[in-house]
């Protein structure tokens, strides 16, 4: 049966041609920090519940970090205040009556504080704690598991499209590709924050006589499918172990 060849206009054209893969690439946003005023780093979350994580997205999770951050150094400040004024009320000339109102105020945030580091006091925090980190990572572990899955979905129909010589079909599935490969990695980021939390709860750990000798696992490269598989075992066995210490505390 014989074709016939009918040109359509330049504008038509225009539309009808597929867009090139980097104008679909989703964004490559980086983590970030914040300087705590006592030591220590605060990270953005890679919150991909929300979708895609952004620049925006991860600065107003770092936002919503603080204010909490904040009031529970309310205490410590306290005492680092008590014992500054301590300090100052001594040097370079000692001041009998500033050293004692500097005590005297010093015992009053004392005696409002010490609760807090007694392991009947902590027993509930840690608790509560270990189950909600536990979760994050069930999470983590979904939603991996899902660009997992699609990204092995993928793989197989590329394989099919070479085999065929689609061009324009594989040209699709790579862009696919790529955009599931960075939904991957930006999953993977989310692990970061859950690994800062879990070595923040040291202390913690320690005043309710907690013994935690595991750690989460380093994010892999996003286009190793059996390395990521690797890391979602991992992930499942330190949540089971964190789910079952919290749930063997007393409170």
């Amino acid at each position: 049966m014989p074709t016939i060849d009918i040109s359509l206009p330049d504008e038509l054209t225009a539309a009808l041609t597929p867009p090139p893969c980097i104008d679909l690439s989703l964004p490559k946003p980086s983590m970030p920090t914040l300087t705590l005023p006592i030591g220590g780093e605060l990270s953005g979350l890679a919150d991909f519940t929300r979708g895609i994580p952004t620049e925006c997205s991860m600065n107003f999770s770092l936002v919503l970090q603080l204010a909490p951050m904040m009031a529970s150094m309310e205490c410590l400040l306290k005492i680092l205040q008590f014992f500054g004024d301590l300090l100052n009320a001594c040097t370079p000339i000692p001041q009998p009556m500033g050293f004692v109102t500097a005590f005297v105020d010093g015992l009053k945030a004392l005696t409002t504080c010490t609760g807090m580091v007694l392991p009947t006091g902590m027993f509930c925090f840690v608790k509560d704690l270990l189950a909600l980190i536990a979760a994050m990572l069930h999470c983590t572990i979904q939603a991996l598991q899902s660009v997992v899955n699609i990204l092995s979905g993928l793989n197989i129909q590329i394989g099919i499209a070479q085999g065929a010589g689609n061009t324009a079909m594989l040209a699709a599935l790579q862009c696919a590709q790529e955009n599931a490969t960075t939904a991957a990695q930006g999953t993977m980021q989310s692990m970061q924050p859950i690994t800062t939390l879990l070595q923040l709860a040291a202390p913690f750990l320690k005043i309710a006589n907690v013994n935690l000798n595991i750690a989460i696992p380093a994010a892999v490269p996003a286009d190793d499918l059996e390395a990521m598989q690797s890391l979602l075992q991992t992930l499942a066995e330190v949540a089971t172990v964190l789910q079952e210490i919290s749930d063997a505390l007393p409170c």
